[in-house]
């Protein structure tokens, strides 16, 4: 195996039950007020949200030369740490509410940077420079199988 690569996207119930659940209020309240900025601005900012959400997506592809990881919208280009940069590397388990306040690009004071999309498995860096990412995995004995034969 040359090179390990996953895309996750949101598909976990309980966010699409409340995306839709917040546009029909939004949708609601929209038609139920006069036509003025306080009730266009809701169901715009629902309907953006809906489309971040949609979109919304991590890709992870590690090789020889490197981890190369994208959360898009948020990241427009892939951003590359290159082996020579990595302290230490593991898959790990971990809590994302407790360790980062969720997920999506969250930041944890005593733990780094996570970017992840659901799920409790990662990819755990510690860079030479001292600081910490943590890659969202839900592949996560296909990425340690991976990291070990290469």
């Amino acid at each position: 195996m040359n090179e390990f690569t996953e895309t996750q996207k949101v598909k976990q119930a309980w966010v699409i039950v409340l995306m839709v659940t917040v546009t029909i209020f939004s949708i609601i309240n929209y038609v139920q007020m006069p036509v003025s900025f306080a009730s266009v601005s809701p169901l715009v900012i629902t309907f953006l949200a809906d489309l971040v959400l949609i979109a919304l997506k991590l890709n992870t592809k590690i090789n020889k030369h490197g981890i190369y990881f994208q959360l898009f919208p948020i990241h427009f280009k892939q951003k590359v740490i290159n082996w020579n940069e990595v302290s230490t590397i593991e898959v790990r388990k971990y809590s994302p509410i407790k360790e980062y306040g969720g997920w999506g690009f969250r930041y944890g004071f005593k733990n780094g940077k996570a970017y992840n999309i659901s799920g409790n498995m990662g990819l755990q860096l510690v860079l030479k420079n001292g600081d910490r990412i943590l890659i969202g995995t839900q592949k996560p004995e296909e990425l340690e199988t991976y990291l070990k034969n290469n």
